[in-house]
Formats: structure tokens, C-alpha cells, sequence
């Protein structure tokens, strides 16, 4: 049995000793009595569903703050879950939902790996919607998550149209997945607000890695290593709940902001160290 399979059956085992109003779901999303191929496993009057999350080694515990009995949740539940996936190398992830959460409204999480996946090339479906990742080295099977790194470029592709995703942001790519397979185009509004939300998330990301350059230059420079850092966090959040529950409303209502506030900053920082830097090579030459 594999891996995967084991741990689906001793977490399913776990979870119906406690519960006895637990539904097991297949990675369709469809109702199963195989442990072993329980990929959901939804607590609805507890408010609590458990997802093995294979393609990132991890348990994923979601449950309603509104509904779910907290004592019993945290003293019984959790460190039960947790001390099985750990057995098994997976880590687990905790979150709240607010309202009720079901499988139905995760099952888009479930990605299967192509039969068409290759050494450099992977497709991971999505409905009726495949990514297709390019890779810049040979994939290595043996090493866990290795098909979601060291990517080359990115494609969206749903009957026969492919769209090169314009970053190689596989966060991005997958709410753009979600949103092409909800009968959304990629150069629509909500498209290009996707887009151009990996894309500002890129910037970010490379002038605080080129800041690091810059050293410790006082107050502001800090300041703005803070707020480029949160803004990080904040988008990534944001995305992560779109790919997580399929919902597209947050990012569709998000504004982005009208000034590069951070990318400005930095640049203007950047400005100030090389004119003090060029007056002091003026003096000592």
C-alpha cells in the first residue's frame, strides 16, 4: 500500500474513533468506505473537515470558529491528527473558515498528477483546466514537491486555448486556473487583476532581495524592508484563500495600490546611498 494510502487509512481510522458523523471523500470529491482513499473527511456538525494535501505533504485541518467545540478541538482533535501525519512526514496545517466549509467547495484543491508528466514538463489538472509547468532542470520524482520548483514558465490551457501565465508564480497560476475553469478569460478583469497581482508581488520580492545590498541604512530603509515584507505576506494570504476555497470575490475587490509606494521608496533610497557614496569617492580620490 502506499504511502499516501497508509496515512489516508490511519487518519480516516482516527477520525471516525471520535466522530461518528464524519463523511469520507474520494479526490472527486465523491462519497467513499475506502479509508484508504479518503481524501476529505468532513465533520459537518462539528464544523471540521481534514484534507490530505499530497502534492504538499501536509494535513490541512480546516474548521469553523462559530461551530467547532475549541476545548475538544484543541486538547483532542488536533494533537491526534498531528501526531499521525507526523508518523508519516507530513506536516499539518490549521486554519478557520468562516461559514460552513465542504468538500464540494475544496475539491478543486485535489490535484492529480498527469500520467502525461515527464521530466521536464508537469500538468496538473483542474477540472476541465490543466497548468502546465515548464521546468529548467530535470525533475527529480524521489524528492517530495519537487514538481512545483525550479520553474521555467508557466501555461494555462482549457479546450485547446493555452495562456502563458506572465510570471512564474504557481500560486498565481492556479487562481488564474480557477477562474478560466469558472468560465473566466485570462485577459477579463478579474485576468488581468490576477496578473498584475503576481506581478507587483514579483517586484516586491526583488527589491527586498536587492535591498539586502543596501545593508543597515537607518530608519527608513527598514521601514521599508517592513512594509514591502507585510504587503508580501498579505498578497500571499489573500491568493492562498482564493486557491483554498475557490472564491475569486476578495481578489476581484481588491485594489492595488495606485503609487508603487514600496518600489519608489527603495529606489529613492537606493539614489540617496549611491550620491553619498559617489560624493565620498569624489573626496578620497
Amino acid at each position: 500500500m502506499k504511502t499516501d494510502d497508509q496515512l489516508a487509512r490511519e487518519i480516516a481510522a482516527a477520525v471516525a474513533g471520535v466522530s461518528h458523523n464524519v463523511n469520507f471523500r474520494d479526490t472527486d470529491g465523491k462519497d467513499t468506505m475506502e479509508q484508504d482513499k479518503a481524501v476529505y473527511m468532513h465533520l459537518s456538525q462539528d464544523g471540521v473537515m481534514v484534507f490530505i494535501n499530497s502534492e504538499n505533504t501536509d494535513v490541512e485541518i480546516t474548521f469553523d470558529s462559530n461551530k467547532t467545540d475549541m476545548d475538544w478541538f484543541k486538547d483532542t482533535f488536533k494533537p491526534m491528527v498531528q501526531n499521525v501525519a507526523k508518523r508519516y512526514l507530513y506536516g499539518t496545517t490549521i486554519r478557520s473558515y468562516a461559514g460552513q466549509i465542504t468538500p464540494k467547495a475544496m475539491v478543486h484543491r485535489t490535484v492529480k498528477e498527469s500520467s502525461r508528466n515527464t521530466s521536464k514538463t508537469s500538468y496538473k489538472p483542474l477540472g476541465s483546466t490543466k497548468i502546465i509547468l515548464r521546468h529548467s532542470k530535470p525533475v527529480n520524482e524521489e524528492s517530495p514537491g519537487a514538481r512545483s520548483r525550479n520553474i521555467a514558465a508557466i501555461f494555462v490551457e482549457k479546450a485547446g486555448e493555452r495562456f502563458r501565465y506572465p510570471h512564474t508564480h504557481l500560486l498565481g497560476a492556479r487562481v488564474m486556473g480557477l477562474h478560466v475553469e469558472g468560465g473566466g478569460k485570462p485577459w477579463d478583469a478579474m485576468g488581468e487583476k490576477i496578473c498584475e497581482i503576481s506581478r507587483r508581488r514579483k517586484d516586491i520580492m526583488e527589491l527586498l532581495r536587492w535591498s539586502k545590498r543596501l545593508g543597515e541604512n537607518g530608519i527608513t530603509i527598514n521601514e521599508v524592508r517592513a512594509k514591502g515584507k507585510s504587503e508580501v505576506i498579505m498578497l500571499r494570504r489573500m491568493m492562498e484563500r482564493a486557491a483554498r476555497t475557490g472564491m475569486l470575490d476578495e481578489v476581484l475587490a481588491y485594489e492595488l495600490p495606485h503609487t508603487q509606494s514600496v518600489v519608489e521608496s527603495l529606489l529613492a533610497t537606493h539614489r540617496d546611498v549611491t550620491e553619498a557614496l559617489a560624493d565620498l569617492q569624489s573626496k578620497l580620490s
